[in-house]
């Protein structure tokens, strides 16, 4: 005989057994029911970024004790002169033919800068086979130092450094500058205001006049370089003779110089 009354309870069971997997099937995934799952962002690759060490240089100039900037500024010329780059061209505070006689002996002037350099009072100095090469403080400060080279023991400046120094001043004075950065706060050729100035020795030194008026050469118009001459005064001071055309008149202007901190600078003018 069938029994007709427990049919019920069987259905009740069924519909359970159903909620049962429909509620464990909703759990399932990120446990984050009735949410979508955002899939997590891809970590950002980190960049390394590899150092190149720098190159050593061809030729290494010597230190200079408590003056790392004169090394660092000798370098920066010694790189382009052992490069083959055109120095001469570079070095516009040096007369030309000048600096090419100077620079002609690579190999005497690459042994000199790779001995310690030694910081004197107007320059520093590297020595070796017999020249001295020298720097000035100008040169130091620019960051790329032109270098006087001489045989040790001899002047360091010669009367076309003096020529040279004239013709940059009066240059300037009419807008025409060896090079757009030759001015006097960047390389002074003005003689310093100090009281020492005595060109034809009275004993009574003073101020070189044109430390005052640096001015006196307003009029200029022009002037040949080319005709200048050189007479020495002492062992100190030297007058440099040049042409010149000044307010629409021409005259020979005299220029007296005396050497100083950075090399030879300009006194007077008569």
């Amino acid at each position: 005989m069938r029994t007709l009354a427990r049919k019920p309870d069987v259905l009740a069971f069924a519909g359970l057994a159903v909620a049962v997997v429909l509620t464990v099937a909703g759990c399932e995934g990120d446990g984050q029911s009735g949410i979508p799952t955002e899939s997590p962002e891809p970590t950002a690759a980190e960049t390394v970024e590899e150092t190149t060490p720098a190159a050593t240089p061809a030729v290494v100039v010597g230190d200079v004790p408590g003056n790392p900037a004169a090394t660092a500024a000798l370098q920066a010329w010694t790189n382009d002169l052992v490069g083959g780059v055109d120095v001469v061209g570079k070095c516009w505070t040096i007369a030309p033919e000048r600096a090419r006689q100077m620079y002609a002996d690579v190999d005497a002037i690459t042994a000199a800068v790779q001995q310690p350099g030694r910081d004197g009072q107007y320059a520093v100095t590297w020595s070796a086979g017999g020249i001295d090469l020298s720097v000035l403080r100008s040169e130091i400060s620019s960051g790329y130092a032109c270098p006087y080279v001489n045989p040790t023991g001899a002047p360091g400046y010669t009367d076309e450094d003096a020529r040279y120094a004239v013709e940059r001043f009066l240059g300037r004075a009419i807008g025409a500058p060896v090079d757009p950065d030759d001015t006097e706060e960047r390389y002074p050729l003005v003689c310093e205001a100090r009281g020492t100035w005595d060109p034809w020795g009275t004993g009574n030194p003073g101020v070189p006049p044109l430390a005052t008026d640096p001015d006196v050469v307003g009029d200029l118009e022009s002037f040949d370089a080319a005709a200048a001459s050189v007479t020495p005064v002492s062992e100190v001071y030297t007058n440099v003779t040049i042409p010149i055309v000044e307010a629409g008149t021409p005259r020979d202007l005299v220029v007296l110089l005396t050497t100083g901190s950075n090399g030879y600078c300009l006194g007077a003018v008569d």
